[in-house]
């Protein structure tokens, strides 16, 4: 079973490869945008003074916390989870609903324990699953790998079909795959901060 540090490192990592992509994927929770147009000074005279004018804003790069990086896994996690029940498919057309959702829902007072608890209970799960297909199949350690694989082609495709750069889709897609992979031995890497 996964350790409550590898769950907590796999969503430091996930929450630090979402962080360069998320006012892509959920940019109404970051308020206005940075190239609000300004109205002209003769047009504002023109609908009165009562309206105030519309201002140039300057948002800083939204925080991406813990617990968003956890919702991710998670999201991740049914990833593999769809791949070994055969409906990866119906997954992979939910992502582009379910990538600001996490990201809206990570920002409402989420408890961070919470989350990695429900984060370690699904890592359980695709771990008991792999468990009942290795039975009857190829190692779990090479099954889970080639998985991981298909998450991650799946995950860069739904953050290119989001508006992402490839670079950028591709990095993230990585990170998260790696952030999976972590939570059972496979290629742990240390989060940069």
């Amino acid at each position: 079973m996964p350790t409550d540090y590898a769950c907590h490192t796999a969503a430091e990592q996930a929450a630090h490869c979402l962080a360069p992509v998320s006012a892509l994927l959920a940019p109404d929770a970051h308020g206005p945008t940075a190239d609000a147009e300004v109205m002209p000074v003769v047009l504002r005279n023109y609908l009165g003074a009562a309206r105030p004018a519309p201002t140039t804003v300057r948002t800083a790069a939204p925080v991406v916390t813990v617990s968003m990086g956890a919702l991710a896994v998670r999201l991740c996690l049914d990833g593999l989870r769809a791949e070994m029940e055969g409906a990866l498919s119906l997954w992979h057309g939910s992502l582009a609903q379910r990538f600001p959702e996490v990201l809206g829902r990570g920002r409402a007072a989420v408890r961070e324990w919470q989350v990695l608890q429900e984060l370690q209970a699904d890592a359980q799960e695709v771990l008991t699953l792999l468990a009942q297909r290795e039975r009857h199949g190829p190692s779990g350690a090479r099954m889970l790998g080639g998985q991981i694989m298909l998450l991650e082609d799946a995950l860069c495709g739904a953050l290119r079909r989001l508006a992402v750069p490839a670079d950028a889709a591709e990095e993230c897609a990585g990170g998260l795959a790696r952030a999976v992979g972590s939570l059972f031995g496979l290629g742990a890497a240390p989060v940069a901060h």
